[in-house]
């Protein structure tokens, strides 16, 4: 294990990132389908739901925190003097000790009152799963510890933690399996916690003995620059934050399954975020920071161009199959047991929105690890409130004039308003970045993916039988024959090769 945590190049550390991040997703599919046929969609698992969800936002919330501002400013004092950012990575790494000690005393004292702050659901709804709350707050405290770590060790090159994260899927199975028909859903989240507390254990071991981590050095006073960009991006994710809960909150108090069905459809849209997207621009944002670091130009805008082409290659072709051929994906990963055709439905129509907004993520994380990096987090501020207080705005009046299926779709309206805006803002602060050719790259990318749907669809509409699988199996085989070919003719294949070959 020592050998494990040995500094690794950019390289190996996207490529074992990848690996990892691929492995825990295949094992949280399981679960998903394991869930899904036990379950079904219904109240106690829009409960369920929510609470992870609710989760995930707040711990996206001070991961970025960390990724935008902690992180990069723990480079530069490193920079300035040997483990001279050690001292402030220790009072974070105090902070969410008390933050998870805090959460879990909320749980266990005041959790239905707490949830029902933040969701629409009835008071008695909320009690009969008050063990879930409960848990689910111990839950949240370990997994920001657990990001953190992560963060720090990442920082040292010390990408292969990544390994421990198929754990967080593979434990949750194992207590389902064991315990799921006795003790119900909450066996998945017992898994969670235990996962998480043996990945706390380990980093902190691996921080003493292979880098030598001194606990006691710790600075409660940063920087007056480093506060202001502080400040300034939890303000910016605080609105994010709002944003998310905002379309939850409001599917809480419509039908039953609708939370659940969101969910469902976002284990199959987030994968590829959380696989290729977040793994590959968490390493390139390291790239990044010690470019700005270095003011090397050149290097930090091959980087920006590259990461964001090579990411889009990935998931554009993704993200147009699976947007034409939702109803049949949903009905070969979920549709049995519990699970049925009205589901199905429901899931589907959350799902065709929810992968272009999947797709926008690439540029979106791109985007914000270039300000990161250039340190110009108070500066974007404003722009960055500008889209998202747009989509505040927009959610509660789509949902009302077309359902709850809507709000995705606003969403990815205001992705198209927010590139623009950050346009403006790269182009004063950021004028050595080809902000423009990355997008014209982008779009020609996204067309020919379009143009090579074309037969597929064809034979969809023509040609298919009632089998989801075969379906979906013949009409990715077309789909991706066409798109080979004309990426071949565009020059994105080589491309293509070319950076992947650069990054094993």
């Amino acid at each position: 294990m020592v050998h494990l945590f040995k500094p690794t190049s950019y390289r190996t550390g996207a490529a074992l990132a990848v690996g990892a991040t691929l492995a825990w997703k295949l094992v949280s599919f399981a679960n998903a389908l394991l869930v899904a046929l036990y379950f079904g969609a219904d109240r106690a698992t829009d409960v369920y739901f929510y609470i992870i969800m609710m989760m995930g936002f707040g711990v996206t919330f001070l991961q970025r925190m960390n990724a935008a501002a902690v992180i990069p400013e723990a480079m530069t004092l490193d920079a300035q003097t040997e483990n001279g950012g050690r001292p402030l990575l220790n009072g974070f790494l105090y902070f969410y000790l008390l933050l998870m000690l805090s959460l879990t005393a909320l749980g266990f004292f005041c959790p239905v009152r707490l949830t029902g702050l933040f969701s629409r659901f009835d008071a008695a709804q909320l009690t009969a799963q008050r063990a879930i709350l409960t848990w689910g707050f111990l839950l949240f405290g370990l997994q920001l510890l657990t990001y953190y770590l992560t963060a720090v060790l990442e920082m040292y090159r010390r990408f292969a933690a990544a390994v421990f994260t198929p754990l967080n899927a593979l434990l949750p199975l194992v207590f389902l399996l064991c315990f799921g028909r006795t003790a119900g859903i909450i066996s998945m989240i017992y898994g969670m916690a235990a996962a998480n507390a043996v990945q706390i254990a380990v980093f902190l071991w691996m921080m003493k003995k292979e880098l030598a981590w001194n606990f006691t050095h710790v600075s409660v006073r940063p920087a007056r620059a480093f506060a202001k960009n502080l400040a300034s991006n939890q303000l910016i994710e605080l609105a994010n934050i709002v944003a998310s809960l905002l379309p939850l909150y409001l599917l809480s108090g419509l039908s039953a399954g609708l939370v659940s069905a969101l969910n469902y459809a976002k284990q199959l849209a987030d994968s590829p975020t959380e696989i290729f997207t977040l793994r590959v621009t968490n390493v390139s944002k390291i790239q990044l920071t010690e470019s700005a670091a270095q003011n090397d130009k050149a290097a930090l805008n091959d980087n920006f161009l590259n990461t964001q082409h090579f990411l889009l290659f990935l998931l554009t072709p993704l993200a147009v199959f699976t947007a034409f051929y939702a109803p049949e994906i949903v009905t070969l990963f979920f549709k049995r047991g519990e699970f049925n055709a009205w589901d199905v439905y429901q899931a589907a129509a959350f799902l065709r929105p929810l992968m272009g907004v999947m797709l926008f993520m690439a540029p979106v994380l791109m985007q914000n690890n270039a300000v990161a990096a250039g340190r110009k987090l108070k500066e974007f501020l404003p722009y960055a409130l500008a889209g998202i207080v747009l989509f505040i705005a927009l959610t509660p009046v789509t949902v009302r004039l077309w359902g709850a299926f809507a709000y995705p779709y606003a969403q990815i309206a205001c992705c198209f308003v927010g590139l623009y805006v950050n346009y403006l803002f790269f182009r004063k602060h950021f004028p050595f970045i080809a902000y423009g050719f990355s997008l014209r790259r982008a779009a020609r990318l996204l067309a020919v993916n379009v143009i090579a749907l074309f037969p597929s669809a064809v034979y969809a509409f023509f040609g298919a039988g009632t089998n989801a699988f075969v379906t979906v199996l013949i009409g990715g085989i077309i789909f991706l024959a066409a798109l080979f070919w004309l990426t071949r003719r565009s020059g994105d294949w080589d491309d293509f090769l070319r950076q992947l070959f650069e990054r094993v």
